[in-house]
């Protein structure tokens, strides 16, 4: 029992035109399954930026307390060199010579070389 030819070209006739409306088909399953992949990804980066900003915000809200606080007060206070009332402010300060600084490094104010005191040290011996 064979097929008539007529029959053989008729599936083959409905094969092709299956595959032809099934590759549009795939192609647009296919884009579809990338914009998805895109906006799961682009999900999980912004929901990694909301977690950044939540921490940011805590972070802000506690140092929004910390500043109103004495303690940082002080802090500041001190950093600026204030005194509280009935102390004293000292400020050191570094006297400017003109005749120390123009005047030439002897062997008594010469810079030290470490290299060579360390040399000494392990060695016994001036390299």
């Amino acid at each position: 029992m064979r097929q008539a030819p007529a029959a053989i070209v008729s599936k083959r006739a409905w094969l092709i035109a299956l595959a032809l409306l099934a590759v549009p088909l795939l192609a647009g399953f296919n884009a579809r399954l990338v914009v998805t992949r895109q906006l799961f990804e682009e999900e999980a980066r912004l929901q990694r930026e909301i977690e950044a900003e939540e921490a940011r915000a805590t972070f802000l809200k506690a140092y929004a307390q910390y500043v109103q606080s004495d303690e940082f007060v002080e802090r500041w206070a001190r950093g600026t060199r204030m005194a509280k009332p009935g102390e004293i402010a000292v400020v050191p300060e570094m006297p400017v010579d003109a005749a120390d600084a123009s005047a030439p490094l002897s062997a008594g104010n010469a810079p030290r070389d470490f290299a060579l005191e360390w040399w000494a040290a392990f060695f016994a011996s001036e390299p």
